[in-house]
């Protein structure tokens, strides 16, 4: 029983939520804004059943609904006052992204570019960027174009005749080139989604991918040079994005993360998926003695295999990259087997792949996200990272937008009904 608690104060536009909905848990995160960063408050976790969700998609709503409230309840407590807006993450195997770059040739060079011109221009750019990405979405998994919908987008580059900037407004130029992130997932993922946000009953920020929001959570990437290849193991799948010159090329998932893991063990040693899971936390900390901590690890070893020929396969699909980024960040619960890390260090698989070099490998951790203050001191490894992600990605649209990003939203609202 907490002896002190903080005065129940009110909500404010300055405080927000920041909710990861992932297969085992549900975290929330309670924020303020602190000039252009952001103060966690409060920190909430419901554990998930295991019918609740797989792979990463929800499979009984009512339960989730039940298990965010809870970790919502918790964190708003903590942080002794409610939150009136909110930012969702979405990931799963069926969530897919892809940054496409559209040229738009002005008629008038000489002319300086105005508002009205820059809505026409990225209104004509994202459509085209939308039929193509959802076109080939639906190939690849076999949905039909109007059963895959648009979650979220970003503008991540804009060169007016190869010149970078970041506001068109007021240059002059014959082409205006923009590269446009879109993120999809099938509409029975999505509603469910929308259903969970419209139960919590707040005011929605954004439902977007997380591996989106793990790509923008390091401040150091606003150099434009910044590149690396994003790993993140979660309960159900594991996700990854790869970041070019600063530049989101893509986001894709795949179904192996770390239930797989503690499957495995629940058949080796003839136990409980509970026991197992237990079991696999011990191993992952070094608590076990010797003859079972051998046991484990040939039984990890076997899945690790299997896990990295999903990373091989998956790297391979990013089709348009003549060379991968030599930097591997991981993230999420499952990157704490020690296999993990241990067999992307190997040297075989990489000779498949466009690597120029071998690849560093190292674990993203809360620190790194300076962005982020963590008051409560309770986030503290690789599993915090996504929460803390999707507040920092949360931060630019409770601040003021940037123009661009306003423009961009008002064609995404069009484009999702």
């Amino acid at each position: 029983m907490r002896l002190f608690r903080r005065i129940k104060k009110r909500s404010s536009d300055a405080h927000f939520l920041a909710l990861d909905i992932g297969t085992d848990n549900v975290t929330a995160l309670v924020c303020e804004i602190d000039g252009s960063k952001a103060k966690v408050l409060g920190v909430g976790r419901k554990q998930q059943k295991l019918g609740d969700m797989q792979s990463g998609v929800v499979t009984d709503i009512a339960s989730v609904i039940a298990n965010c409230h809870s970790a919502i309840r918790e964190a708003e407590n903590m942080a002794g006052g409610s939150t009136k807006k909110m930012i969702l993450g979405i990931s799963g195997e069926l969530v897919k992204g892809a940054t496409t770059t559209t040229s738009y040739v002005r008629r008038d060079a000489n002319s300086k570019i105005d508002l009205a011109e820059l809505k026409n221009i990225v209104h004509k750019i994202q459509w085209r960027a939308f039929d193509q990405v959802r076109s080939q979405l639906s190939e690849e998994t076999g949905y039909n174009e109007i059963d895959v919908k648009l979650i979220n987008a970003a503008i991540v580059d804009v060169r007016i005749d190869g010149y970078k900037v970041t506001n068109p407004i007021g240059f002059q130029g014959k082409e205006v080139t923009l590269s446009i992130f879109n993120a999809f997932a099938p509409l029975v993922h999505y509603g469910a989604l929308q259903t969970i946000a419209s139960e919590i009953d707040k005011e929605l920020l954004a439902i977007t991918a997380e591996p989106y929001a793990l790509t923008r959570c390091l401040s150091h990437e606003d150099g434009g040079q910044f590149g690396a290849i994003f790993i993140d193991i979660g309960s159900g799948t594991t996700d990854i994005a790869v970041v070019r010159d600063g530049t989101v090329e893509g986001t894709k998932m795949f179904t192996l993360g770390g239930r797989t893991f503690t499957k495995r063990l629940s058949q080796t040693f003839n136990i409980s998926y509970a026991e197992a899971e237990e079991i696999k936390i011990l191993y992952s900390e070094d608590k076990l003695e010797r003859q079972s901590h051998k046991i484990v690890r040939e039984a990890m070893k076997c899945d690790c295999d299997v896990w990295l020929s999903g990373v091989v396969l998956t790297l391979e699909s990013f089709l348009d990259i003549d060379v991968l980024p030599s930097k591997i960040l991981l993230s999420g619960g499952a990157s704490h087997l020690p296999e993990i890390k241990e067999t992307l260090e190997t040297r075989e698989w990489v000779k498949s792949l466009p690597f120029t070099r071998k690849p560093q490998v190292s674990f993203l951790n809360p620190k790194m996200i300076t962005n982020i203050i963590d008051e409560t001191k309770l986030l503290k490894d690789q599993q915090d990272v996504v929460p803390m992600a999707l507040a920092n990605l949360a931060i630019s649209f409770v601040i003021e937008e940037q123009l661009l990003s306003k423009v961009l939203k008002k064609v995404v609202r069009l484009m999702q009904i």
